[in-house]
């Protein structure tokens, strides 16, 4: 009877859950964390659209101001180089655009435009042109048209010069007066320039021209 009894005892004791013991420190269970994937107020990527303004940039070269253009700036990623060796330059320009061989008495790297010209009677600057570079014996006269922001500085490192916008009427006028010569007043010099009545966008092509003037290098003889 007591060999039975305590029998029953262990079956009972087998089949009972144990008891939690209230002193155990719970074990804490990990919360999940969230994606990584963007709510509505995310901050947007730096991913640029594909009609983005190129991102524009200012500077100088030899003390001249270079307005900030992102279209001038993009055209710059790549270029072409030309020479004038009777002028004694190099310069570079954007290889989307297209520089004048020479013919006849024009010579070479003096007409620069945007779109592709045919040239016409000798002398006369094709509409399409939009920058020209070109030689004077002696000192640039403006006549009576008005000469505003002037500055001064170098072309070229070495090449005194001075920057002017001429308003002449309804025309403006941009351009580089570079000294070749003893001096601006006696030449000979170099004039740099783009207007309103040439080819393509007036500010494209002023910002254009600063580029090509920083960029110019005097080679061999220059006078």
């Amino acid at each position: 009877m007591i060999r039975t009894l305590i029998a029953l005892l262990f079956v009972l004791a087998a089949c009972t859950s144990p008891t939690a013991d209230p002193t155990a420190e719970p074990i804490p269970t990990e919360t999940p964390q969230p994606t990584d994937s963007p709510s509505a107020s995310a901050e947007p990527t730096d991913a640029a659209s594909p009609d983005a303004t190129p991102q524009a940039s200012e500077g100088t070269f030899g003390g001249f101001s270079i307005a900030a253009n992102g279209e001038a700036d993009a055209l710059f990623e790549e270029t072409n180089s030309c020479q004038n060796l009777d002028d004694g330059y190099e310069v570079k320009f954007a290889a989307e655009w297209n520089a004048n061989a020479e013919f006849g008495a024009q010579p070479p790297c003096s007409w620069f435009a945007p779109t592709e010209y045919e040239t016409g009677a000798p002398g006369t600057v094709p509409d399409e042109v939009a920058i020209t570079i070109v030689r004077i014996e002696g000192e640039r006269d403006y006549g009576a048209a008005e000469v505003s922001e002037r500055e001064t500085g170098f072309v070229g490192v070495t090449q005194p010069a001075y920057r002017v916008t001429v308003t002449d009427g309804d025309e403006i006028t941009y351009e580089y007066v570079i000294q070749l010569g003893p001096t601006l007043e006696e030449g000979p010099n170099l004039v740099a320039s783009t207007g309103t009545e040439r080819g393509g966008d007036f500010e494209l092509n002023r910002a254009v021209l600063d580029r090509m003037m920083a960029s110019m290098e005097f080679i061999g003889s220059i006078e």
